[in-house]
């Protein structure tokens, strides 16, 4: 009797343990945690591409560019072109089992389209302005209504910024929605199964998910701040995944066998912006100088080789809209010209800051410091982290923000034009600096801005983004472009069916293991 058990309890073992191996899991090492899983609220790399796991939109990019439907089947388009109506998937489950309908998609949308939106602080409210109205024409059929025709409404509909969510989930948790497990809850190929802030971030496969079924039973986004020991992860086979890694390892990884390096074009780019209520910023003469002053090889070929662009305009090369101005070359003399023009012939003093979060933060800002110190303009620089910085980018005055150059990274999730310029370089509304953290204000930029975004015919669209991305990059520069950031990512060589498209995010659940 005693054997019997014992031989049952072995069978058992081993059954349990066939169970547990039988599953793949991905575990990609990241160097900062999600903000939030809050679909309007995130507004970085890292939530975003956990959300893109969690979360569907109506319609969605494929890795080309292309968009297709994703939960809506179909759609048309009022003669006044003002009203969207979308023909729904059936049968879609959010991940507590509930089926999702056009009440969903109206809670969502009415969420961010209210002002007061829970005390949260939705991101998404700045590039919805236009939406007037959401209405529910059948369990399965909504419309969404505009103030004026919209033009790039498809690519806005792809942004993960307006994923739908379950309208109880919404309800129930308002602004803490997104902030803990039981928070997040969508219809994407994954759902959360954990969540220890700072530490890792568990997605376990839907397995009633309406498209096709994850290939890996669990994603794990394991935190590893130290970019060294991500690299080393990956070389001994503990992680898969590095979406980040420095590029001084990259010809090292491009050799090994045990990696595959994949690199593809983006909307990124990285910038240092000008605070335009300083003093000092404020003079277009000034930021032109310093424009000028840049010697934009020392990043590309000296901090980033083999993972930087040179930037030809204010948007890169896959953004809808556009325009190649050229690289900015240094000119010492022109920018000596201009400061003198401005009434600073011998320079001054200023301030840069930046955060180590940025990959090589503080070098950029000292190579800038020391560039601009050859036209007499003296710039120290300011370290914070950024929980000290991101706060000071969002609702802050003009009299509280002490920001006269600062780091930043570009990268719209439309890949529109307009998603890209709207808001963070028009002139703010509030008076403080939601999205435009600089305070920038061109009301030549905001005009032809604004008439891009009613413009429905793409020839006339590209022409009033090219005018207004001239100002932003040379006329009246918003910011100093140093570079322009293709995703990449270094993974294990057991992977296959590697996809990016050119936001930069990885369709996680396309991957598979050799």
């Amino acid at each position: 009797m005693k054997k019997c058990l014992l031989f049952v309890l072995i069978a058992l073992t081993i059954s349990s343990t066939a169970v547990c191996l039988a599953g793949e899991r991905l575990i990609i090492a990241v160097n900062t945690d999600a903000a939030t899983l809050d679909p309007h609220v995130q507004n970085d790399s890292h939530s975003e591409q956990v959300v893109a796991m969690l979360y569907n939109t109506l319609l969605k990019f494929e890795e080309d560019g292309t968009i297709v439907p994703d939960l809506a089947e179909s759609y048309t388009v009022s003669p006044d072109k003002r009203t969207w109506t979308f023909e729904l998937r059936k049968g879609v489950k959010f991940h507590n089992g509930k089926e999702m309908t056009s009440a969903d998609v109206k809670g969502t949308y009415d969420r961010f389209m209210r002002d007061d939106a829970d005390g949260a602080q939705l991101v998404v409210k700045e590039i919805t302005k236009m939406f007037e109205a959401v209405e529910v024409i059948g369990k399965y059929k909504v419309s969404v209504t505009t103030d004026k025709p919209y033009g790039p409404m498809m690519p806005l509909l792809c942004n993960r910024s307006l994923a739908i969510m379950d309208a109880d989930i919404i309800e129930k948790h308002k602004a803490s929605t997104g902030n803990f497990p039981v928070s997040v809850v969508g219809t994407g190929s994954y759902k959360i199964k954990s969540w220890k802030k700072d530490e890792e971030i568990v997605l376990v496969k839907f397995n009633d998910y309406f498209g096709t079924p994850a290939k890996s039973d669990a994603l794990h986004f394991r935190v590893i701040p130290e970019a060294a020991s991500r690299v080393i992860a990956l070389e001994t086979g503990e992680v898969d995944f590095v979406p980040q890694f420095p590029a001084e390892d990259m010809d090292r990884l491009k050799k090994s066998p045990k990696v595959n390096v994949i690199q593809k074009a983006s909307v990124g780019a990285r910038l240092f912006r000008f605070g335009c209520n300083d003093k000092i910023m404020k003079n277009t003469k000034v930021r032109q100088a310093i424009v000028h002053a840049l010697d934009r090889k020392a990043f590309v070929d000296g901090l980033f080789p083999g993972m930087s662009l040179h930037s030809t305009g204010p948007v890169t090369s896959v953004v809808w809209g556009y325009h190649n101005f050229g690289v900015i070359e240094r000119d010492l003399a022109k920018s000596k010209k201009l400061l003198a023009e401005a009434g600073y012939p011998n320079g001054f003093e200023t301030k840069i800051v930046t955060t180590p979060r940025y990959a090589k933060g503080v070098e950029l800002a000292e190579t800038i410091s020391a560039q601009l110190a050859d036209v007499g303009i003296k710039a120290k620089i300011e370290v914070l982290e950024w929980s000290v910085l991101l706060p000071l980018w969002k609702g802050v005055t003009p009299e509280v923000f002490d920001q006269p150059i600062f780091v930043m990274g570009a990268g719209t999730s439309m890949m529109d034009a307009d998603g890209a310029l709207r808001g963070l370089y028009t002139t703010t509304e509030t008076g403080t600096n939601e999205r435009n953290y600089g305070f920038y204000s061109n009301k030549e930029v905001d005009q032809l801005v604004m008439a891009g975004m009613s413009e429905t015919d793409p020839e006339l669209r590209k022409e009033l983004y090219k005018k207004a991305s001239e100002i932003l990059y040379l006329k009246d520069p918003v910011a100093m472009w140093l570079f322009d950031r293709p995703t990449t990512v270094a993974a294990s060589s057991k992977l296959s069916n590697i996809k990016i498209n050119g936001i930069g995010l990885v369709f996680y659940d396309e991957v598979m293991k050799k």
